[in-house]
């Protein structure tokens, strides 16, 4: 029997047509966020079966999407409604290894100090290369909390760049648009992406030999399911699957993520770096039915959200 998803609301920015969460809640209601708007505004728009609402906002701050976010959920939750990701409204990569620290895990962020040889990564703290963030106006960058919001670099000057510590320029360590990461690779070129929806967790690895490894459309893959609420136990005498989905399930309640994917990279001695939390991942025509009706019902499970 296929699921319904009628009742689940996305509230969206730049973030539909090929993107995952659609995929798995097929016939979900969208509401487009227009920025600047309030939480009154999204309320007099809101279906009135509602029962599950997903922010799914493709920025890396989303704290004013919309104006009085905070307001809008109490709203929600005194309905009786599920919101999930409600409290995630900072996903910049220096929150990402920020949290990953403090959990316990190790972090990918380098220091100024250290081998002037040692080859690092220099990369903007904003998803996805910034993508959708550099699209924005700097009135709208100011508004939504942005800083030094006058001074975000052009979407074609934010690709990642490999360079010694010795050439990362003097003004990126203190730039709040910039991170500075060590780079993390193995031989065996094995990269892992964590797919989260409510208690639902399906963990991809794949091998790709790219200097930056991605999950590129159409690359085989082997998937693992399990449940969040089962693998955040299985740090230790697991599997590299098994500690790839505890420590992501970690790092999901400790970030307050409820849906979204994690991106994971591992060294030749087995130890496994978080570099990434999206929001709002993408899926193309990736196929694969049973992964995202997996995903999907995890969503619907309304005892998972916030």
């Amino acid at each position: 029997m296929t699921q319904s998803y009628g009742q689940v609301v996305v509230y969206e920015h730049r973030a539909w047509k090929g993107y995952l969460l659609p995929a798995i809640a097929p016939g979900a209601s969208r509401i487009t966020a227009c920025l600047g708007e309030s939480s009154e505004d999204v309320l007099l728009r809101l279906p009135a079966a509602c029962h599950t609402f997903v922010f799914h906002i493709n920025l890396t701050f989303s704290t004013r999407v919309p104006i009085g976010r905070d307001s809008l959920v109490s709203e929600l939750q005194a309905r009786g409604i599920v919101v999930h990701n409600a409290r995630l409204v900072d996903i910049s990569k220096r929150t990402v290894q920020r949290i990953c620290a403090r959990e316990g895990f190790t972090s990918t962020a380098a220091q100024r100090d250290g081998d002037p040889d040692e080859f690092l990564l220099v990369k903007t703290t904003y998803n996805y290369h910034g993508e959708s963030d550099c699209k924005l106006g700097i009135e709208q960058r100011r508004m939504l909390g942005y800083e030094s919001p006058q001074d975000m670099p052009p979407r074609q000057k934010t690709d990642y760049r490999i360079m010694r510590r010795s050439e990362v320029p003097a003004g990126v360590w203190t730039s709040p648009h910039w991170v500075v990461e060590r780079y993390v690779t193995n031989t065996a070129h094995l990269f892992h992406r964590v797919y989260l929806a409510g208690d639902a967790i399906v963990v991809s690895r794949v091998v790709d030999s790219s200097t930056f490894k991605k999950m590129p459309e159409g690359i085989e893959r082997e998937s693992y399911w399990t449940r969040a609420s089962e693998a955040h136990r299985q740090l230790t005498g697991s599997s590299d699957i098994g500690r790839v989905a505890a420590m992501s399930a970690r790092i999901a309640r400790a970030a307050h993520v409820e849906y979204g994917a994690f991106d994971v990279v591992s060294d030749d001695q087995g130890e496994n770096y978080l570099i990434d939390i999206n929001t709002t991942p993408y899926w193309g025509d990736g196929g694969q039915a049973d992964l995202l009706a997996y995903l999907g019902a995890g969503l619907a499970e309304h005892r998972y959200g916030t």
